[in-house]
């Protein structure tokens, strides 16, 4: 489904992500540890948490390296201003 919204310039969640965000292919999948040396990663704009652990957000968009993760709800927001194209994993 393609939202229709479009994040104000002043949004709170943008501090820059469009340096390193644009364009890229994002993959929907279900979170995965990116490194032992940490248990969680954050939505790259609205920082909520993606983890294993009850409450935190399971599901959403990832670079296809899984380093940067995006909500589904920013993802909706920003994916046609960022460009993004969605590939299978």
């Amino acid at each position: 489904m393609s939202s229709n919204r479009t994040p104000a310039p002043d949004d709170w969640r943008r501090h820059g992500q469009e340096r390193y965000l644009i364009g890229v292919r994002l993959v929907a999948r279900t979170y995965a540890v990116y490194s032992p040396h940490w248990d969680h990663d954050h939505c790259e704009f609205c920082s909520e948490p993606f983890s294993l652990h009850e409450g935190d957000l399971s599901e959403g968009y990832a670079t296809e390296d899984a380093y940067r993760w995006v909500c589904a709800p920013c993802f909706e927001d920003f994916r046609g201003e960022l460009k993004w194209t969605v590939v299978s994993s």
